[in-house]
């Protein structure tokens, strides 16, 4: 039976505990009989990939053969440490998170594309500042220094005119930005949802979105190369898995949002609200996504803007081959299979 547990550290979400996460088995596997380990992929909260707990709830994981356990972490950083530490075998996260990998000599590939964010990823700033131009000066709350959302917000102020010189960066989690911005510790700051929907109710204003830079902000489901050599076959069971969770979604958007929101909280209506913000990708956008182009919003061509950026900045020595991360077999077998 497939797992779900929360991330090591516990915290306070309606529906997501230590508890009410977990789907009841014993949860021991016996590895010196022979059965497999569970594959353990770390996700946080995000809507675009919530619909990943639709695939145990429904139990498509387990009748396709595969036993996946989702370690679910309130915070992104968190579960990258999770797949760095070597606690999981793959993760849903961003596009640059997977370039800074492969540079840095990790054998890790995208396997499937969840979605690009439109307006789901925003730069959040207080009331006084009611544009990019008014925020000169101050101080921008990102995730880490040269993250992926350090990256988003540099390339939306350069698109508006504005350069790194003119700007201040202070190192917030997403989850603690309205908290940040409270506290005066920022003036705005990158987040996505709860922590928008929170920040937005009490009158702060959103001054970009991820529109501004189409394809930057990609999510994938990436896990370790020697998983794909040592199990294809369970790789593909989770990948059609992951397909057929995202079909229930489209055909019963009512029962999967409430699965959704058991997991990671909020309201359906949030849930509904967090997903129209974003382009989610069914098996043929991604194999579209996945071909080789120069269009910004493809893989490759996200990947070229990524890799010139940490290039620039010292944080990889290289532009790395691209098709060596991604991985679209799997999704053509699903398709071919369908």
């Amino acid at each position: 039976m497939v797992i779900v547990i929360a991330s090591l550290i516990l915290f306070n979400i309606p529906g997501c505990s230590a508890a009410s996460a977990k789907d009841t088995s014993s949860g021991v596997k016996n590895t010196a009989s022979g059965t497999k380990e569970p594959i353990r992929i770390g996700i946080n909260l995000w809507a675009g990939y919530a619909y990943a707990f639709v695939a145990v709830d429904k139990g498509f994981f387990k009748n396709n053969g595969v036993d996946v356990e989702l370690i679910l972490s309130e915070e992104y950083s968190n579960s990258l440490n999770l797949y760095e530490n070597g606690d999981t075998d793959g993760f849903f996260g961003v596009l640059p998170d997977v370039v800074i990998h492969k540079s840095h000599g990790d054998k890790i590939k995208i396997i499937y594309v969840i979605d690009y964010s439109d307006t789901a990823d925003v730069i959040i700033a207080d009331p006084l500042f009611d544009s990019l131009e008014a925020l000169k000066g101050k101080k921008i709350g990102v995730e880490n220094i040269n993250s992926f959302s350090h990256l988003f917000v540099l390339e939306v102020f350069e698109k508006a005119g504005i350069p790194e010189t003119e700007l201040q960066f202070e190192i917030v989690p997403s989850q603690e930005i309205m908290e940040a911005l409270d506290a005066g510790r920022i003036e705005a700051g990158h987040t996505w949802d709860p922590e928008k929907s929170e920040a937005l109710k009490k009158g702060y204003k959103i001054v970009a979105d991820a529109s501004n830079v189409p394809g930057l902000i990609t999510d994938i489901l990436a896990v370790n190369d020697s998983l794909i050599k040592e199990r294809p076959e369970d790789v593909l069971a989770m990948v059609k898995s992951i397909s057929q969770a995202k079909d229930f979604l489209d055909t019963n958007p009512e029962e999967a949002l409430k699965i959704m929101i058991k997991y990671e909280g909020g309201t359906v209506e949030e849930m509904a609200a967090s997903i129209k913000e974003m382009h989610l990708l069914d098996l043929q956008d991604n194999l579209k996504s996945m071909e080789p182009s120069t269009e910004p919003a493809s893989l490759f061509g996200a990947c070229k803007t990524i890799s010139d950026y940490y290039l620039n900045r010292g944080q990889i020595s290289n532009i790395i081959d691209f098709e060596e991360i991604i991985d679209s077999s799997f999704v053509k077998q699903v398709l071919e299979n369908k």
